[in-house]
């Protein structure tokens, strides 16, 4: 409310200032006695007394009285948002009812509605209500009064409706001069009880209540009840919705033998002077239960909205599989989340399809009818379900999340004992609490009601049992009198007849009205009996005055007879080990893919169906669209990308996060990705199974260390584990000193070696194990990792593991061979190295190596973005010294810059799953 308050106060102070700063009234002539008030509010502003006094002038209007515009505008708002607040918009915690709602029920057990009764017309029911106790729009009330009786709304019906009264596609409800109504058993007996609320004679209004207070309806001519005695939570039962001055409430529907569980849970304990556990309650009420079913994904939001208030539930619909005529896989959906409109989601459904967004989908219907919602997905041949499924639950209403909000109007007396209304947000445990309290209060207050009414009639039994005890006595006595009143007196004076002694004069007055046939033995008999009733009973009902004990066992009585009356079966399932929150991995495919990186800092991810296998030589298939290219790895979709910046920061993303993107288009800018500036470089990406970086296992022998290269020709190995949990907003890999940058980063186990390329074609191989390389934390900085010649630099670095028997070296004009990884003997780290290749062209560089095993495929790159898709083994095996074999033919101004090879397991054409 308070940011709302704050602009209009604004708004109007910023009007006032361009009419006129400091004004007060509309600028106009003003006769003498009208300018006085401001001429007293200066005085007042100066700091002197002075007096306002308004006087009549002569003329039709009084002088208008200055009032400060922030004060009236605050106060006036005020009121209105707590009039809407407390008395439209929020439930009352005690009864779960609106106003609205509570007149209406009323109104119809006035107008004797009850279940037994016949229907009568809803329009009836809405006059009654808009004549007598709430005079809005007859529209709303009738809004209200349908709602009531919906069971796709209502947890527990409170009105029995008769005719249309709309449905869950959002078909209104007919006139009200055409539908029918009448009371629920559920809500006569929970909310309407006549022990509770008071009974009246036929035809006459009920004035008051006996365990509730009734006030003056809106212009005092009727009385109505401020709240309803419910006997069972009603707010949790039937939920409740809706939209006040600067709040709102949301409050989920609940089974109603659930509720009743959780009630007796907190009464029994209450009896204790005790509180119910957590347990307790969630064993007892574990989650809500929605009237148009569908399932309830976990219950992490459903424990937050009940132990804040606050939370949000996720439910999906409840589907299957099966064949349809066409004989193709379709998904059926037989119940829909609740609130989800079903002609809106397949609207919506079919717009998604149409625009591509969703895929494998050949046919849409709906094939509802009096058996119930069935929503029929018809998939195409080469479709997969369960990726379809995960896609509509993630795409379409098919799942949704009900946002909790457990808003209600709560009542608390102040230190003056008035009653003091306010919006509470509660907590399941505090709602059942307060119902409780509520509940209580009620049945002592029907207690002491009933003992009144149950004393004053044996008072009267007892005069009426020594009358008939004495029954001759009296006779003579009546028949001495000259008038009843001298009969009434004399028997209030007492001493006429010994064995009676004085009467009272209700007691009198009753004997008086004794008939002849109430004087035979067998009517004196009843008249004892019903002595010795009411003895019982009043003794119960002062044991309900003075013991809280009893009180608790009375409402637990009540609230199991209620259950066992309304036996309701739960509608919505709870997937207790379901994820509620629905991952981006369950509606993508683990398909294969290349990832990748230009110099100018574009990124993209092209599926690896577009690069097919070919021969040695040939010119290779265009995969970048302008600029040069930088990185490219294989991997899954599913797969985290570690990027390695310049800056020594590692990010992680995942690889479908990647914007997919046609062989030729030239993708995304990295920033779009990555939270990185366009002028920091990627300098190493590597892909590694997403569970493999968030379960790392320290210490075993197959596990994985990061290894960086810097300018310098420093390198570091940290352990994988480090980053676990890794994300885009980074974590540092690597502390540099001023003026290097990272220029490579590899994945390696201690028992693989590292192998570090030049330029000039000297090749290093050194083990990757605590001998040559000792591991390191991420901040810290590398040791040297090769000696360079002058004008030499590292081109590249890769890691050798026991599958791989040969090397393949890469140059820039297209030559290149495998070399026995074997004739690159393992030397200390920092050496200068061995010679890996002689250039058959003058200016020719050694651009890449990769480490290979006999069946790997490899994909050579070139600076214009050109890829080439071959076996390893194509390749000619060389000795160090031979120059090697043209791999791929470059264009005239192009040069072969990467080479990387396609991993096994990428290499079959179906997809497995994530690692």
């Amino acid at each position: 409310m308070r940011p709302h308050l704050l602009a209009i106060v604004a708004m109007l102070r910023f009007t006032r200032a361009l009419v006129s700063p400091g004004l007060r009234a509309p600028r106009r002539a003003a006769p003498a006695a009208a300018l006085r008030p401001f001429a007293a509010r200066r005085a007042v502003r100066r700091g002197a007394r002075a007096t306002t006094q308004l006087r009549s002038t002569t003329e039709e209007h009084t002088a208008p009285i200055p009032i400060e515009l922030e004060a009236e505008l605050s106060e006036s708002f005020m009121k209105y948002a707590m009039s809407t607040i407390l008395g439209r918009a929020l439930p009352d915690a005690r009864d779960g009812l609106k106003p609205v709602h509570r007149r209406i029920l009323f109104a119809m057990r006035e107008l004797n509605l009850t279940p037994g009764t016949p229907y009568r017309k809803c329009a009836r029911v809405v006059g009654e209500v808009l004549g007598k106790f709430h005079p809005h729009g007859d529209n709303s009330v009738y809004d209200a009064l349908v709602r009531m009786a919906q069971d796709f709304v209502m947890s527990a019906r409170l009105v029995d409706g008769h005719g249309n009264f709309g449905s869950v596609d959002a078909d209104p409800p007919a006139a009200m001069r055409y539908t029918e109504c009448k009371l629920t058993k559920f809500a006569y007996e929970a909310l309407l009880n006549g022990d509770d609320l008071g009974k009246a004679n036929r035809g006459e209004p009920l004035a008051g209540g006996v365990s509730v207070n009734f006030s003056d309806n809106f212009d005092a001519s009727e009385m109505e009840p401020d709240v309803l005695p419910a006997r069972v939570p009603v707010l949790l039962v039937n939920g409740a919705a809706g939209i006040a001055v600067g709040m709102a409430t949301s409050i989920p529907p609940h089974n109603l033998g659930e509720v009743c569980d959780a009630a007796l849970v907190v009464a029994r304990a209450a009896k204790r002077g005790a509180k119910a556990s957590d347990d307790e309650l969630s064993v007892a009420l574990p989650a809500p239960d929605f009237p148009t079913g569908g399932l309830i994904m976990g219950t992490t939001g459903v424990a937050r909205a009940y132990a804040t208030g606050q939370g949000s539930i996720v439910i999906r619909a409840k589907t299957h599989f099966e064949k349809v005529r066409s004989g193709r896989n379709a998904i059926v959906a037989t119940e829909l989340p609740y609130q989800v409109i079903k002609s809106e989601l397949l609207a919506k459904t079919a717009d998604a399809i149409n625009a591509r967004r969703i895929e494998g989908i050949a046919d849409l219907r709906d094939e509802s009818g009096r058996e119930g919602t069935r929503v029929v997905f018809e998939l195409k041949r080469d479709a997969q379900a369960e990726i379809v499924l995960s896609n509509l639950f993630k795409s379409t209403r098919l799942q949704t999340s009900f946002p909790a909000n457990i808003v209600a109007v709560d009542h608390a007396l102040n230190d003056d004992g008035d009653d003091v209304r306010s919006p509470v947000r509660m907590t399941l445990r505090y709602a059942l609490e307060r119902w409780l309290s509520f509940r209580f209060d009620c049945v002592r207050l029907r207690a002491a009601h009933s003992e009144r009414r149950a004393a004053a009639r044996l008072h009267i039994v007892e005069g009426l049992c020594l009358a008939t005890a004495n029954v001759d006595a009296v006779v003579a006595l009546i028949r001495a009198s000259d008038a009843p009143a001298d009969a009434k007196a004399k028997l209030v004076e007492g001493g006429a007849i010994p064995a009676m002694g004085a009467l009272s004069e209700d007691q009198a007055s009753a004997v008086l009205a004794l008939t002849l046939s109430r004087l035979t033995t067998l009517e004196a008999d009843k008249l004892d009996s019903e002595r010795k009733d009411l003895e019982v009973k009043l003794e119960g009902l002062r044991k309900l005055m003075s013991e809280d004990a009893a009180v608790y066992d009375a409402v637990v009585d009540e609230v199991a007879a209620i259950k066992k009356a309304y036996p309701t079966p739960r509608r919505s399932e709870i997937v207790f080990d379901g994820d509620a929150e629905l991952r981006d991995e369950d509606v993508i495919e683990n398909a294969r893919s290349a990832v990748l990186v230009a110099r100018d800092g574009y990124v993209k991810r092209t599926s690896l169906e577009e690069f097919g296998a070919q021969s040695r030589g040939g010119r290779g298939r265009n995969a970048l669209q302008g600029g040069t290219l930088r990185h490219l790895v294989t991997c899954h979709d599913h797969d985290t990308l570690l990027c390695i910046a310049d800056t020594g920061v590692a990010y992680g993303v995942r690889a479908f996060n990647v914007p997919q993107a046609s062989r030729a288009a030239r993708g995304v800018p990295v920033p779009s990705v990555l939270p990185v500036d366009r002028s920091t470089r990627i300098k190493g990406l590597l892909a590694v199974a997403h569970d493999t970086l968030q379960n790392p296992k320290p210490g075993d022998d197959d596990e994985l260390f990061l290894v960086v290269l810097t300018r310098n020709g420093l390198v570091k190995k940290t352990p994988l584990a480090a980053f676990k949990g890794l994300t885009s907003r980074g974590l540092i890999a690597i502390k540099l000193g001023e003026g290097d940058a990272v220029t490579h980063a590899r994945l390696c186990r201690a028992s693989d070696s590292l192998i570090l390329a030049t330029a000039a074609g000297m090749v290093t191989r050194f083990a990757a194990d605590d001998s040559e390389l000792r591991s390191m934390s991420r901040t810290t900085r590398g040791v040297r990792a090769m000696n360079l010649r002058d004008g030499d630099a590292i081109v590249k670095m890769d890691v050798a593991g026991g599958d791989h028997s040969h090397v393949l070296v890469l140059t820039a004009e297209g030559y290149g061979k495998r070399v026995a990884l074997a004739d690159l003997r393992s030397q200390k780290r920092g050496g200068m190295g061995v010679s890996a290749i002689k250039f058959k062209k003058k200016g020719d560089d050694l651009v890449s190596i990769c480490p290979v095993a006999p069946n790997d495929e490899v994909m050579v790159v070139t600076e214009s973005g050109v890829i080439v898709r071959m076996d390893a083994a194509s390749v000619t095996a060389q000795s160090r010294t031979a120059t090697g074999v043209l791999v791929q033919k470059a264009a005239k101004d192009d040069a072969l810059v990467d080479l990387t090879v396609v991993p096994a397991d990428l290499l079959s054409s179906d997809a497995p799953g994530e690692a």
